[in-house]
Order: C-alpha cells, then structure tokens, then sequence
C-alpha cells in the first residue's frame, strides 16, 4: 500500500481534516494551533506513522518494537485449531498487542494461520507462544514475510483498543512466509493507539 496520505483516502472514506461546513465558509488565512483544532477533526486523518504501518510489509511486531524502543507484549485473548477438509489444521487467533503495560494497547488482530504449511517447530511456538506472529515465523526479521493488502478500511473503533477515538483503521491482508501464503490477519488500530508505542 502506497505510504501517501492522498493515496489513503479512497480506503479511508469519510476521512477528512476539515468538517463539510468549513468548505463553503471563508479561509482565514491566520496559522491555527492545531492543539485548539477539535481532536474529531484531527482524529480524522492518518498520521505518518499510520501511513508507515500501513505501508509495511514486514513483521508488525518488530516496526512496534523499532517505533517505541521498547519489547512489545502479545496477550492472546482467545486462540483455537480447527481442522478442516480442505485447508488442514488452522490456527484462529484474537489478540492484542501492547508496550509497557498491559493498558498500553497499540493493536488488536485477528489471525488465521494454515498451520499445514509451516514446519512442526514453526506451528508448535504459534500454538505455545504468545508472541508476535510475524516475530515467529521471522525471529531475526530476514525480510521473510510479505503482506499483500486485500481491504483496508475505516471501521468504528473496538472497545478493546480501548482508544477515546470512535474510529480505527482496519487492515485485512494475507501473509506470505518464504513466498507461499500462509494466513490471513485483519489488524485494528487508530492514530490515537499507534502513539502508545512512542
């Protein structure tokens, strides 16, 4: 996904930084602080880090852990194999990411994993772990994940986040490990959350 803000605003529909009724007002040519601009306004657009996440193509953990500095923790809320006909064993899993505390959430995810295409090692840490996902199967961060963006979206912000802004930015992209697709992951977070990890 393009990094461009402009590029962003067909996926983020309804993301604006100015309000419909200011268009038809006139221009007040004198700088605005933006610390007195209605935080819904602001809220509104990505910020540059969301436009760099969101041009990622590598380990969500690992961008996390280079933003902040600092380890990011991984709480699966809820995790399941299920075995089926067609895809083999596949590894459901609801988590969300944090740094510092537990009350620090940056993101949360939902993950399927087709375990049938890792090796024993590889699917045992993501059913044992609770790491990263990206972080398991690349743990020295080699390059070898790819995401390919299938719907990014502005959605309704989850109580999970637990963000004081009503909107969030979801990402739905499938997971390529070594070249072979491996998974599907939709992440949710905001400008608000993202900033948790500086």
């Amino acid at each position: 996904m393009n990094s461009d803000l402009l590029a962003l605003q067909p996926a983020l529909s309804g993301a604006e930084l100015v309000s419909s009724d200011s268009r038809s007002s006139p221009v007040d040519p004198s700088p605005v602080d933006p610390s007195l601009a209605d935080p819904s306004l602001v809220e509104a657009a990505p910020s540059k880090r969301l436009a760099e996440y969101l041009a990622l193509q590598g380990s969500t953990t690992f961008f996390l852990q280079a933003v902040s500095g600092h380890p990011v923790e991984v709480e699966v809320l809820h995790q399941s194999v299920e075995t089926h006909p067609n895809r083999g064993d596949i590894l459901r899993r609801h988590a969300r990411l944090y740094v510092r505390h537990a009350r620090n959430i940056v993101l949360v995810a939902k993950s399927e994993i087709a375990l049938s295409r890792l090796d024993p090692g590889q699917r045992r840490k993501l059913i044992e772990r609770s790491e990263g996902i990206g972080k398991l199967l690349d743990p020295g961060n080699l390059g070898l994940l790819e995401k390919n963006d299938i719907e990014v979206s502005r959605v309704p912000a989850p109580h999970s986040l637990q963000t004081a802004s009503d909107w969030a930015v979801s990402r739905y992209f499938s997971l390529k490990f070594n070249g072979e697709c491996c998974g599907e992951i939709r992440e949710i977070l905001n400008n608000e959350s993202l900033e948790r990890a500086r």
